[in-house]
Formats: C-alpha cells, sequence, structure tokens
C-alpha cells in the first residue's frame, strides 16, 4: 500500500525572515510543498479514487527532506569543515522520534482493544521494527510472500518510509564528509593527512566531488528501481535502495543551490509552477495499477525539485508557486504534515476495528478529519516543545540518550503489551477425529464430522496448527522451494512420493493446489506413484496473462512458468495429471498471444486452452475445482472466539466463489474429456462450511488448508481419485 513519508527538520531559526540564494533561512513554499503532499497522501488513504495517485506524496517528501537535510550539512561543512555527527543524530532524534514514539505507543495500546490476539500481535512486532527504523525490510518480505498478503494492512504501515530515510542519514553525512575531503586530499598529493593528524588544518571540502558521488548513488539507486519494479514490486516500493535516489534528487537541488540562486524571476516562476503541475499530473493520472515507484517516480520527484529550484533564486519571483504554497493555510498545514502524516493512518485503519463496519466516504474523511486534531495537539504540545528545547540543543549527547531511550520505550511497550496478551489455547475439551482409531476415512465419516465442527463452541485445547503458528503451516514445498514464489520460472521438478517409480503422477498449479501436497504425497508413497510437482504462487494454469493479485503488477514469470512446465509435462508422459487454481485469478486475466478463443471470455479460453493441452499429454487429468473460501481470516477469527467459533464459519454458497465462472469450467472439463473432483464436500455441509473439525484449523488464512488437514482428507480423496481410474 503506498504511503507518505515525513517532512524533515525545518532549517530554520525561529523568527528568521524568508532568504534565498544558498542561506538557510525558512522556505515558505517548502512549508507549503509539505502541505500538499501530505493532503494527498491522507486523501489517497481515506478515500481511494478522489486522488488516484495520491500515493506520490511519498516522492514529494524524500526531495524536501534529501534537499533539507543535505542543505544543513553542507553549511555546517563549509563553515566548519566538518560534520558533528553527534549533533547531526541528535538533531534527528529530537525532531523525529518524540511524536513518533507517541504515535507507536499510544497505537499498540489502541491495537490491544480493538485487534484480535493475533493481528496484535504481528502489529507488536512491527512496532518493535518501527522503533528501530527497520518496518521497511518486514513490509518489503511480507510484501514479496504470497502468504502473507492476505494479512489485514498494519496501522504502522506508514512507518516505513521513515525508516528509509532514516537508513539514508545513517549514511549519507559520513559519505559526503569522506567525499568532499578525499578529493581534496588526492589534490594535495597525501599532504592532509598528517596535517589533520597534527591538528593544524582542515582542508576546504569539494562540494564538485559530493555532486560526483551524489548522481552515482542517485543513478544507480534509480536503475535499481526500474530494474526491480517489475519483478519484485514489494521490495522496489520499500527498500532504501530503490528509494535512496529520490533523496538524492533533493540533496542534488541542495548543492545546486548557488547555481539555482542565479535564475531569473521569470524562469524560476515558469519552473516552480511547472513542477506544482507535474505533481499534479502525477497524483491525478497514476493509479493503484500503475507500476510504482520504477522510471514513473521520475515525474513527481522531478516536479518537488522544480519546485525546490524554482524558489531558489535569489530575488523572489513574484509570480512562482510560492503565492499560493506561502499563503497561511499552506503554511500551518505543512507545519502539521509531519505530526498529520504520524496519526492519520492508525486512525484510518483502526476506526473500522472501533465501528463494527467499513467506513464510508463522509466517516473516512470524518475520521481523517479528527486525525488531524489530534496531530494538531501532538504538534503543539510534544513536537515543538521538544524540538526548541534548549538543553537538549546545547548538549547533543543528551539528545542522543533521550532518542535512545524513546525508542526503547517504544520496543518496552509492545514487550508489555505482548506479555499481556490473553492464551491463544482453546478451553473447550481434547478431541480425536475418526481417523485416529486406526480405520481409514470414508466420505460419509468426513460428512459426520464436518457437521459436527459446525456444531463446535469452545476452541479444544488441542487445536492443531496451535494458532500462534497456524499462519505459518504450510506445506513442505512452500519450504524447500519447490513451490515456487514471485520470480521463479525454473521447468526442473520436484519429485515426491515413490521416487524410483516408473507411474508418473503430476500436481499442476497456484498456491492452492500446493496445499493437497501432504495428503498426495501420501496417496503416492501408498500407491508407488512418482510425484513431480510443478506449482507456483499466484500463478493459474489456465493459459492467460496473469496480473498479480496486487491489482496492478504484471506476471511475466508466470507465463514463463507454465510454458517451461508443460514442456515438462509433455516429456514427461504422466499417468495422471491433478490441476487446480484460485478463481480468483480469473479477474486478473488478459489475452496471452497464441491462445484460441470462442469459449465465452478470455479467462474460458485459457482454461479450455491448457485442458486440451493436458489431455494431450496423459490419459487422466483431474480437475479439483476451487477450494471454498471463508469470509475471515481462520486463526484471527479464532483467536478472537476461543469459547464460540461459529462466527467464523461461512455459508456454504458464500464460500464457493464465482458460482458461474466455475459452472462454465466444468463445462470446458467436460467438453475436453478433463475429470473432476469436487472438494467442497471435503470442507463443508451442504449449507455451512466449519473453521474447525475435530482438532484440526482447517485454514492458515482463509483458503489454503493446513498440511494437518490436507493428510486428514486424504483417505477420501485417495477414494475419489481411484473411483476416476488411478492407477491403482
Amino acid at each position: 500500500m503506498p504511503e507518505a513519508n515525513l517532512e524533515e527538520a525545518r532549517p530554520r531559526a525561529e523568527g528568521a525572515a524568508p532568504r534565498r540564494g544558498g542561506s538557510g533561512g525558512f522556505r515558505p513554499d517548502i512549508e507549503g510543498l509539505r502541505a500538499v503532499a501530505i493532503v494527498l497522501v491522507v486523501l489517497y488513504h481515506s478515500v481511494q479514487g478522489w486522488v488516484p495517485g495520491g500515493y506520490v506524496g511519498v516522492d514529494v517528501f524524500f526531495v524536501i527532506s534529501g534537499f533539507l537535510i543535505t542543505g544543513q550539512l553542507v553549511r555546517e561543512l563549509a563553515a566548519e569543515r566538518t560534520i558533528s555527527f553527534l549533533a547531526f543524530y541528535a538533531r534527528r532524534a529530537r525532531r523525529i522520534l518524540p511524536a513518533a514514539t507517541l504515535v507507536i505507543v499510544s497505537t499498540v495500546i489502541a491495537s490491544s482493544f480493538l485487534l484480535s490476539p493475533l493481528a496484535a500481535k504481528r502489529l507488536y512486532i512491527d512496532a518493535t521494527t518501527a522503533a528501530f527504523f527497520g518496518v521497511n525490510f518486514r513490509f518489503a518480505a511480507e510484501g514479496a510472500n504470497y502468504f502473507s498478503q492476505n494479512l489485514p494492512t498494519s496501522p504502522l504501515q506508514h512507518f516505513w518510509s521513515l525508516s528509509v530515510e532514516e537508513q539514508y542519514y545513517v549514511v549519507w553525512p559520513l559519505l559526503l564528509l569522506a567525499s568532499s575531503l578525499v578529493w581534496v586530499s588526492r589534490r594535495r598529493k597525501g599532504a592532509i593527512a598528517p596535517a589533520l593528524a597534527a591538528g593544524r588544518t582542515r582542508p576546504k571540502p569539494s562540494f564538485a566531488a559530493v555532486a560526483v558521488v551524489l548522481g552515482a548513488v542517485a543513478v544507480l539507486s534509480f536503475l535499481a528501481s526500474v530494474w526491480q519494479t517489475p519483478s519484485s514490486p514489494s521490495w522496489a516500493y520499500y527498500s532504501i535502495v530503490t528509494r535512496g535516489w529520490e533523496l538524492a534528487c533533493g540533496a542534488l537541488a541542495g548543492i545546486a543551490l548557488p547555481l539555482a540562486a542565479r535564475l531569473g524571476r521569470r524562469a524560476a516562476a515558469a519552473l516552480s509552477w511547472a513542477g506544482i503541475g507535474a505533481i499534479a499530473v502525477a497524483a491525478a493520472a497514476f493509479n493503484a495499477s500503475t507500476q510504482y515507484p520504477g522510471y514513473r517516480a521520475l515525474l513527481p520527484v522531478a516536479g518537488a525539485a522544480a519546485v525546490i529550484v524554482g524558489g531558489s533564486a535569489a530575488r523572489r519571483p513574484r509570480w512562482g508557486a510560492e503565492a499560493m504554497l506561502g499563503t497561511l493555510p499552506f503554511q500551518r498545514v505543512g507545519a502539521w504534515s509531519y505530526s498529520w502524516y504520524l496519526w492519520h493512518f492508525p486512525f484510518l485503519v483502526l476506526a473500522p476495528y472501533a465501528l463494527g463496519h467499513a467506513l464510508s466516504a463522509p466517516e473516512a474523511l470524518a475520521v481523517a478529519g479528527l486525525s488531524l486534531a489530534v496531530a494538531v495537539v501532538s504538534f503543539t504540545c510534544v513536537e515543538r516543545p521538544i524540538r526548541r528545547m534548549q538543553l537538549v540543543i546545547r548538549r547533543p549527547l543528551i539528545g542522543v540518550a533521550g532518542g535512545a531511550a524513546l525508542a526503547l520505550s517504544s520496543i518496552l511497550a509492545a514487550t508489555a503489551a505482548a506479555a499481556a496478551l490473553p492464551s491463544l489455547v482453546g478451553t473447550g475439551a481434547a478431541v480425536s477425529l475418526t481417523s485416529a482409531d486406526g480405520h481409514v476415512l470414508t466420505l460419509t465419516e468426513l460428512e459426520a464430522d464436518l457437521a459436527q465442527g459446525v456444531r463446535t463452541t469452545a476452541v479444544p485445547r488441542n487445536l492443531t496448527p496451535p494458532l500462534a503458528t497456524a499462519s505459518s503451516s504450510a506445506p513442505i514445498i512452500n519450504r524447500d522451494g519447490c513451490h515456487l514464489q514471485y520470480a521463479g520460472t525454473r521447468s526442473k521438478p520436484c519429485v515426491f512420493g515413490d521416487t524410483s517409480s516408473k507411474t508418473t503422477v503430476v500436481m499442476f498449479g497456484d498456491s492452492h493446489m500446493a496445499a493437497w501436497f501432504p495428503a498426495l504425497d501420501l496417496i503416492s508413497t501408498k500407491r508407488h506413484w512418482r510425484l513431480v510437482d510443478f506449482t507456483k504462487a499466484g500463478c493459474a494454469p489456465a493459459e492467460v496473462t496473469v496480473v498479480r493479485d496486487d491489482g496492478k503488477t504484471p506476471y511475466p514469470q508466470c507465463t514463463a512458468w507454465r510454458r517451461n512446465s508443460l514442456a515438462s509435462i509433455a516429456a514427461l508422459h504422466p499417468a495422471m495429471i491433478l490441476v487446480q487454481w484460485d478463481r480468483d485469478l480469473s479477474f486478473e486475466a488478459r489475452p496471452l498471444a497464441g491462445v484460441p478463443t470462442g469459449y465465452g471470455s478470455v479467462w474460458q479460453d485459457g482454461v479450455a486452452a491448457v485442458f486440451k493441452a493436458l489431455k494431450a499429454d496423459s490419459r487422466l487429468v483431474v480437475f479439483i475445482t476451487d477450494t471454498p473460501e471463508l469470509t475471515q481470516l481462520a486463526p484471527d477469527c479464532v483467536a478472537a472466539h476461543l469459547t464460540d467459533v461459529y462466527p467464523c464459519t461461512t455459508p456454504t454458497k458464500v464460500a464457493v466463489k464465482d458460482p458461474s465462472t466455475r459452472a462454465e469450467e466444468l463445462a470446458l472439463a467436460k467438453r475436453f474429456g478433463v475429470s473432476v473432483v469436487d472438494p467442497v464436500p471435503f470442507f463443508c455441509t451442504p449449507s455451512r462450511c466449519p473453521v474447525i473439525v475435530g482438532n484440526i484449523i482447517l485454514y492458515r488464512d482463509n483458503a489454503h488448508m493446513v498440511p494437518a488437514y490436507s493428510d486428514f482428507i486424504e483417505p477420501v480423496l485417495d477414494a475419489a481419485l481411484i473411483k476416476l481410474g488411478a492407477p491403482a
């Protein structure tokens, strides 16, 4: 989810008149630009569709940050010929941590009351990583993990951008100082180092060298962003490696101030308005389907830099963008932007939990307005007083120590809240399933178990997998690399079951097919089949161009993997092919070149193509229709209803997704001679789908069954396959 970054410390002597031309005075245009950025972000998060590309506010904030912080460092380096790292990080701590800590601790407390225990536990981990500026890596990893993408949005997800900034500022001051001094040292042929050691001189820094180094950093980071955005959009969005160039562009604008000061009034005014226009175009033209950041981020980044450079002229451009940005509303909102950024997102994420329903557009705007009111109080009572505290200003060591204490307090709050979580162990009696008696489970017995599951109230104390680990319970092929994640296109399969057998059975599909692996591995071992796995996350076997589940990212690796897999399957001449996919993918399908048409829709054309191809490779192709889907995440819901899990069950008609598309798929299966296994009776009674059967929680999320349940229903799947003619 796109977020905005925070504002940076204002390089301003309080009460100083506005100045230009490279001085460090207050810049009304930049304060107003902050207001533009935060309003874009808040509107984007509040009512999606009003400002479809409002997430570009993050890029504007990154540029502002790079400009202002680099300006401070450059002025210090020019005047003192060195940088006080202690003073720099004390300023960062004084500016960033008080308000951030208040928000983190407040969010931890609110989440403890509003979220389910499992969701709250995840939030506490987010709070801990946010406190030491590493949460962007957590969100990048989650976004890249197919099985984490159904998790609810974290109330602290917006802290990723603060993490990116602080990671940048761990390196940038040192790099700035080193690059300027190394250049001078080389020019003086080594004479500087002895002089420095003797304390006799401080060389004058070379900002030309700094610009070269900074330009190289920006180019490399930008190229990384362009390369990684299509292949790994989550890491491209959250990573310092792919976002650093945006801060570097702002820093280059700061170093170029002497040149910007020479701009004439007309040129400066035109440049600043062009920058505003570029930001507006990006906010209006981009949307959730836009691959971002990549090269598209150039538009808002260049726009923000143009506003800054245009406002840096030595003589004030009378009709420049500052005519708008310098007005009182923009100045006020710009001053509050950091606090508002911190507060608005937890308010918007947690409000539906407090109200018990999703927010309407008017409600979302009201919640955003309430968060602004809280932000103003936070700014007035916390942020500004601490920033002006003279003792901390005069003694940087106290500032750094205070910052460390604040970060530690966030971690302690999250740790204490986690320790206070209620037990996730059920209080119901231990349950044994019919399969535990040593006989083969029949479909009739399973139907009785499902009916009893619907009637289950208290969670059994021997629930498996335990709630604390249920969301990570996955087949071994998800952990050993056989089930491919987004980047993989490998055609060489993994082999299980009786690996020496000459009877080959293929499983081909996405993560829903992979969830059947534990049962199929047991069957293959028993029946002496050589089980070959061709599965990939989020990738349907149907011959279509799939868009990633984020709704915006093309998935070329899926097409490459599918074609490789079909070629490998044909070479195996399998005795049976089992195929399944998540039907939700049908809504993300686009035509694929070379696929015959005429079967009713793009999706059905792709289904027909893959059925025809597989039937050419094996006499027995079995289509396992999609698994029923719960309306809630099973572990989260059960954790919140330990004494009565009935609210976590789902009506069967609701759980069977898109029945019209399902019927069309079944008709195509019949047309091409593909056999069918309907798993709905394995999961649901005719009226309702339980969340617990016996002592097993069925799903790791709301759609992927846990390995324990796959093991449990192995006998009924085996019987169904043998009935269809599977090799016995």
